[in-house]
């Protein structure tokens, strides 16, 4: 689990471990309660070290590390903690985009029909005229 502050334009992102490598990239800086070998980790030294390592001034880290004071967490202080998850996240529009996303495919193909085992070519030329794409006519259609 993860908690994530907005400083300075900066995502700060706290977690008990490190991110999938291929979500990694959509948080600009990363601390971490425990280590690699299980250990306790300071937040407020990790603070320091990025502040200094990129000529941030501490000062405006300091809801983080008031959050985040040595002594006042452990390893396990994500366990049993939901996500927290932004109001505006994109997972609540997504369904409805891919069901806007369907309703106009299958808008556009109405009134075309292909045969099960239409030819590549054929596919090709309905998506060129539909501007719907291949794979997507693919599985209207039924096609292998």
């Amino acid at each position: 689990m993860s908690k994530y502050y907005q400083i300075n334009g900066l995502k700060v992102r706290v977690s008990d471990h490190e991110p999938n490598t291929s979500l990694r990239g959509s948080n600009d800086i990363y601390l971490y309660i425990r280590s690699a070998c299980n250990e306790l980790l300071s937040i407020e030294s990790q603070i320091e070290a990025v502040c200094e390592k990129r000529g941030y001034e501490i000062s405006d880290f300091q809801e983080v590390i008031n959050d985040w004071k040595d002594g006042t967490y452990d390893m396990h202080t994500f366990e049993n903690a939901n996500e927290e998850v932004d109001d505006d996240s994109p997972c609540k529009v997504v369904p409805d985009l891919i069901a806007q996303y369907r309703t106009s495919n299958d808008e556009k193909l109405k009134g075309y029909s292909l045969s099960r085992f239409a030819k590549h070519s054929e596919v090709k030329a309905l998506s060129e005229k539909t501007g719907v794409s291949q794979s997507y006519i693919k599985k209207y259609f039924n096609i292998r």
